[in-house]
Parts: structure tokens; C-alpha cells; sequence
């Protein structure tokens, strides 16, 4: 069940919009971010059980992909152009 970037981009902003939860803007996607982090710091400092702290981590996927959706962002494309330009820079 492999899919794209852009392909789980699309299922989660159909399940936000359906659901309800679809963010204002991108401050809104932005602080979630935040918070999302601080989760997950709290999941591995409390030792929870790996599932926790995959949910947390995905969490944080998941709006990330949002912010980028609401800046038009195409994620996959930057991805591959950073990871190109980090093959030129100095160590």
C-alpha cells in the first residue's frame, strides 16, 4: 500500500475538510507543528509504547503536509532538490 507524498497530501486534506478540521491558515498549521513536537518529545520521555510515539511522529507529518498544502508548497519536488543540493555542499 505504498503511496506518494502527494498522494497521502490528498487523503489527509479529504479527511480534514470531511471531518471539519481543516486549518484556517498556515499560523494555525504552524503552532499545531509546535505542539505536535512537544508531544512527542512527552511520548518518548515517558517511555510510551512505540505506537504512541508513531502516532505522535506522524502527527507531525500530518501537518506539515498541511502547511505545505496551504503554501503550495510541492514537498516532493523540494524534497529531491534539497537532497541534490546537499550533495554539493561541503562537509
Amino acid at each position: 500500500m505504498s503511496k506518494t507524498i502527494k498522494e497521502l497530501q490528498n487523503i489527509m486534506i479529504d479527511q480534514l475538510k470531511r471531518r471539519g478540521f481543516y486549518p484556517k491558515d498556515e499560523y494555525e498549521a504552524l503552532l499545531r507543528i509546535g505542539e505536535e513536537v512537544g508531544e512527542l518529545y512527552e511520548a518518548v520521555r515517558e517511555k510510551q509504547d512505540i505506537e504512541n510515539i508513531a502516532f505522535e511522529a506522524v502527527d507531525i507529518i500530518w501537518n506539515l503536509l498541511r502547511f505545505c498544502e496551504l503554501k503550495n508548497i510541492d514537498i516532493e519536488k523540494y524534497f529531491f532538490d534539497k537532497l541534490s543540493y546537499n550533495e554539493t555542499r561541503d562537509l
